[in-house]
């Protein structure tokens, strides 16, 4: 396989009870990288004894089998998220487990695998590990940084100096009080050329402008941020009052960086801002490997977030997808609807005529949803006879119409003699609701139509007088 983002070595506690799947794991990992290293568990209990000793610092990732002998590899994740474990999981599933690996990405689970017949998930395996150890410690180093943010005034140019997040702090007047030997390192401009004045464009622009900090201290408008990073910047998910932002900057090295900045105020004990500082993170390499990793596992990242049967986007794409949703009408104040469906006695037919024309009902829905949907809109599968609709900018009453458009189209189809029908739920996102919470309200209108007699749409928010 093409090592696009396997220059450095990973540590992996593998627990497995199945030696041929053992042998499997470890040459796929080697092929990826051959300073790898795999740690084997066969049961949950030797694992979990391994990773409460000092030992489990050096496992940058734990893989885990859902079928172990005693307790299983989902039993075993969720105690260790119960018990604050602080490395990513991923678990291992069977051909068609989806819905346990729904349980586990409810429960906390980073990520999950499907290990098909044909063990072409050994190609897809390196790829799932790394992505899920660099988001781990991309967290982390978020988190570490502007946790700094909050330290107290009197320790803060001691801090600036010695953490090695490149930072620079400028006063009210917006003129550089700090610059640390990591932001020397970083932009190439020695610290004395810059505290004291009023110039720190000079290191990141051609020409005079406002940076990020510059803003901060001006109020920060939206509109004025956006004038300078639009479509690059966001409010921080951490800090108030602060932003962050991605953008290419030419003038840095050979070839230009990349580089992930965010800025935050600095207040006195009045509480009125006294200055701001700016942390950044060189983001380049990061940038070449999403970028490689795009044009040479395409394939293969398309087939991880796509459900084989219906060809519609999986559960694991769903939640990714639904946050972001969720952040977007945050944001901007847009409505936002989902749709949860379920074919009505599909157990029932599926028993009764076989898995094979079961599967054609289950195609036939996915079909008429598709045929009622928008450009904007997208659906998926959920797990069984369960899909999803997610539906930007629609309140409820347009997400009603189009759930009862579903319904009586997938109603007047024929499966050879026989038709079936479809349960809808419908849920407007709140002010304030996280996507498993509008979800949530969803499933428990679906339920509503289950119990009013199945083939029919239901939900509304509760309005506000």
């Amino acid at each position: 396989m093409n090592r696009t983002d396997c220059n450095y070595p990973i540590r992996v506690l593998l627990v497995e009870d199945d030696e041929h799947d053992r042998v499997a794991v470890r040459r796929a990992l080697h092929q990826d990288h051959p300073d790898n290293m795999v740690t084997e568990c066969v049961r949950a209990e030797e694992a979990l004894a391994r990773l409460g000793t000092p030992d489990a610092c050096g496992v940058d990732l734990v893989l885990v089998d859902h079928k172990l002998p005693g307790m299983c590899g989902f039993e075993l994740c969720r105690e260790l998220l119960d018990a604050g474990f602080d490395r990513p999981l991923v678990l291992l599933t069977g051909d068609g487990s989806e819905q346990l690996a729904v349980r586990a990405l409810k429960a906390g689970v980073d990520d999950y695998i499907v290990k098909d017949g044909n063990a072409s998930y050994l190609e897809l395996l390196p790829i799932v590990l790394r992505d899920a150890i660099r988001q781990y410690r991309e967290r982390r180093a978020r988190h570490d940084a502007e946790l700094a943010l909050r330290r107290s005034e009197a320790q803060l140019s001691q801090i600036i100096e010695q953490i090695s997040v490149p930072a620079f702090v400028i006063d009210a007047d917006h003129v550089v009080t700090h610059w640390n030997h990591a932001c020397e390192c970083l932009t190439g401009v020695p610290a004395a050329q810059v505290i004291g004045s009023n110039e720190q464009w000079r290191a990141f622009y051609a020409g005079e402008r406002p940076v990020m900090a510059d803003l901060i201290i001006d109020g920060a408008i939206h509109e004025i941020v956006s004038s300078y990073y639009e479509g690059k910047f966001r409010p921080s998910a951490l800090i108030a009052d602060a932003y962050e932002a991605e953008d290419f900057f030419p003038a840095f090295g050979d070839h230009g960086r990349w580089l992930f900045f965010t800025a935050a105020p600095l207040r006195d004990a009045d509480g009125r801002v006294a200055g701001a500082i700016e942390t950044l993170q060189d983001t380049t390499e990061q940038h070449r490997a999403e970028q490689a990793l795009r044009e040479s596992e395409g394939r293969f990242r398309e087939l991880s977030i796509t459900d084989g049967l219906t060809g519609l986007y999986n559960a694991r794409h769903l939640f990714a997808t639904l946050e972001a949703e969720v952040s977007r009408a945050q944001r901007y104040g847009h409505e936002l609807s989902v749709l949860l469906l379920d074919a009505d006695d599909f157990k029932h037919y599926n028993d009764t005529y076989g898995h094979f024309e079961g599967d054609n009902v289950l195609v036939g829905l996915t079909e008429t949803i598709r045929g009622c949907l928008r450009a904007t809109d997208s659906a998926y599968r959920y797990g069984g006879e369960e899909f999803v609709v997610i539906l930007p900018d629609t309140g409820e009453d347009g997400a009603a119409h189009i759930a009862e458009r579903v319904r009586a189209n997938f109603a007047a189809r024929r499966f050879g003699s026989d038709a079936m029908t479809v349960s809808i739920g419908v849920a407007q996102y709140l002010a304030g609701e996280r996507g498993a919470d509008v979800l949530r309200r969803a499933d428990a209108h679906l339920y509503c139509a289950k119990r009013g007699g199945k083939n029919r749409v239901c939900g509304r928010a509760q309005r506000q007088d």
